[in-house]
């Protein structure tokens, strides 16, 4: 597991397995409430899967996918290190 980089959101935990499946996404949870799969490369109004039965606020989608696409490069860019580190190994 690699904590995403590109940005932070107090109280969430947002990362990559670093053997995950194409395509390039991160997981977002908060603690005990909600997890949330964010597919950064798709348009906005397709990137986020929500994961269980609880879904986050309209607002904290929002922020998620606008955060999303403002770092989509930095975001492929770590995606693609992680994904090599794991294959070189």
């Amino acid at each position: 597991m690699a904590t995403v980089t590109a940005f932070q959101i107090p109280g969430l935990k947002i990362w990559f397995w670093s053997n995950d499946h194409e395509p390039p996404h991160f997981h977002v949870k908060r603690r005990g409430e909600w997890e949330v799969k964010v597919t950064f490369m798709l348009a906005p109004s397709e990137m986020i899967e929500v994961l269980g039965s609880v879904k986050p606020s309209q607002r904290q989608l929002k922020t998620l996918t606008e955060l999303a696409v403002a770092h989509r490069l930095e975001l492929l860019e770590q995606w693609q290190q992680i994904r090599e580190s794991e294959t070189s190994r």
